[in-house]
């Protein structure tokens, strides 16, 4: 190892690891680059260790820089579908934009952003955690869905549904307060809304 570095260069240190392991050496190595102030290059395929060692993140898509920026502002606004699907624990949903509208397999939302009157091909992405599961329809877009699985572990619940008019898988995530209030069974019959979601137009820029 060199002395006194001015810049470090790793690649993916931690891969051959389990992920207790990992946790624990990515938790040490941001305590070390706090106290030491090195600059340094980290290159993972796991979003999760990226966010949660850098100060800044660099994502590449075959060579190409899709976007940099930090871990909040990649989170809160990406900036392309690559970029969504790397961050993960996403639902996708494919469909149209047209007039001020979104219609998404089976989902119909506002999208003021394209008010145009031609129809554009569309991706929308919703992250697990930003689905809701209700019993009944509320009023907002949702899609009824079928219960295929439940992973009640605490303190996140995941459950995966199905729609069968659309042929949708979705994986939502369910607190264990509001798991313990649903009680969402295999085969039951319920209904997911988003409460936020991101339509990417495909050759459009807004």
């Amino acid at each position: 190892l060199a002395a006194e570095p001015k810049v470090l260069l790793l690649d993916e240190p931690f891969g051959a690891l389990d992920a207790k392991v990992r946790q624990e050496l990515r938790q040490w190595l941001r305590r070390l680059h706090d106290e030491l102030h090195v600059t340094s290059v980290f290159v993972t395929h796991d979003q999760e260790e990226a966010f949660e060692v850098a100060d800044r993140v660099v994502i590449m898509n075959r060579g190409r820089i899709e976007q940099t920026g930090t871990p909040e502002e990649i989170f809160d606004k990406p900036a392309s579908p690559f970029v969504m699907d790397f961050l993960g624990n996403v639902n996708v949903f494919h469909g149209v934009v047209q007039g001020g509208r979104a219609r998404l397999r089976g989902l119909e939302v506002a999208y003021p952003e394209y008010p145009h009157d031609e129809s554009r091909a569309a991706t929308a992405f919703i992250r697990s955690h930003e689905l809701e599961i209700v019993r009944k329809r509320n009023g907002r877009p949702s899609l009824e869905v079928k219960v295929t699985h439940v992973t009640p572990a605490r303190p996140v619940v995941k459950v995966r549904v199905y729609s069968e008019t659309f042929g949708v898988v979705l994986t939502v995530d369910v607190s264990w307060e509001r798991y313990a209030e649903l009680q969402p069974a295999v085969g039951d019959t319920v209904y997911v809304s988003p409460r936020q979601l991101r339509v990417f137009v495909q050759d459009y820029a807004i």
